[in-house]
């Protein structure tokens, strides 16, 4: 059977490019048409290609296995090191969010989470006063919906970091918002803190930490766990983890502050590409983890033809992409000799 007869136009990211019928292109034989079968083909692949790249983005967090995967970066160094907070140890199911942090010279666990805390808008912790043994972790909060209404039921108030210092815990607050997550305790149940100084995720295992975070020296390649587990398990762990993401206020591809995400953002973008400390969004940093790479061009495709709102333009995590503009300029080129071709006369 003819491949060429088999052959049908496939949807390019929502939209159905449909062959004119031509009486004279029926007729035709294979050698009457040498490059029709190219030209359908090509229209075939540039489908295939425009599809992965809105399928890449639908998923909301990517699975992390190593740091390469972390995408929501704080602080400027050579060193890195990963947290993964998890808010229910016991289930097997609920995702684990990841964050990064680089760094250089001597950093502790506290350095780190309080780090991701002031970096991450949605992030909250109930500490203790510092004592002997340093700091001790009664909460930890997250605005899962994004909406900047993060509150508890004891009425607790937080600083600008996300931080608030507090006497005891109390067992029994909850989140205002039942969109937002929320574990707090010491007595029945108990945020526990593991570690480990390479990748738990492919062999290197989870240790209990004898001491808090304020006495846990970061290595370059650490990993800390925080793992709420009620009733309380020690050396519980994070489990499922995936990567936090930005909120999509502070994500934005509109390097130029123009108002729109365009082609003179990917030339910024592309002037920036490998710094790897110490870049702004001027630089091209889309994502805010100080480094220009692949994961700003991702939210650079995302916003791509669309006006930045307040700054901002569409996160790479809930946008799905048209094509890149050179998909499209390609269709038009191929678009036009389909025309050509499909007007000649073979007969």
């Amino acid at each position: 059977m003819n491949h060429v007869e088999q052959l049908q136009p496939r949807p390019l990211a929502g939209r159905q490019i449909a062959l004119p019928e031509n009486d004279h292109l029926r007729r035709a034989t294979p050698g009457q048409r040498p490059g029709l079968k190219r030209l359908l083909c090509a229209l075939q692949l540039l489908s295939f290609a425009a599809f992965a790249v809105s399928a890449a983005t639908l998923a909301l967090a990517a699975p992390v296995a190593t740091f390469d995967d972390v995408t929501f970066w704080t602080g400027v160094g050579a060193n890195r090191a990963a947290i993964a907070i998890d808010w229910t140890s016991a289930s097997s199911t609920d995702a684990a969010l990841v964050w990064g942090y680089r760094w250089d010279g001597a950093a502790d666990g506290e350095d780190m989470l309080r780090a991701v805390l002031a970096a991450d808008s949605r992030l909250f912790a109930k500490i203790s006063e510092p004592g002997p043994l340093g700091i001790s972790v009664w909460g930890i909060g997250y605005d899962a919906d994004d909406d900047g209404g993060f509150a508890l039921s004891d009425g607790t108030e937080f600083d600008a970091d996300g931080v608030a210092v507090t006497g005891l815990p109390d067992e029994d607050a909850t989140p205002l918002d039942p969109d937002d997550w929320y574990r707090e305790g010491w007595f029945t149940g108990v945020w526990s803190y593991t570690l480990a100084n390479a990748d738990p995720w492919s062999g290197d295992d989870w240790t209990e930490s004898q001491l808090g975070p304020s006495f846990r020296p970061l290595v370059d390649g650490a990993w800390d766990s925080w793992a709420f587990a009620s009733p309380i398990v020690l050396g519980a762990f994070a489990q499922n983890p995936v990567a936090a993401e930005p909120p999509a206020n502070e994500t934005s591809a509109d390097f130029d502050g123009d108002g729109n995400v365009d082609g003179g953002d990917f030339l910024t973008w592309q002037r920036g590409l490998g710094l790897t400390a110490g870049a702004e969004r001027v630089d091209g940093d889309a994502n805010g983890d100080f480094a220009v790479d692949a994961l700003d061009l991702e939210v650079w495709k995302s916003g791509f033809g669309v006006a930045a709102t307040g700054g901002s333009g569409v996160a790479a995590s809930m946008a799905i992409p048209e094509p890149p503009g050179s998909v499209h300029a390609a269709f038009v080129v191929l678009l036009f000799f389909k025309r050509h071709l499909t007007t000649r006369n073979f007969s």
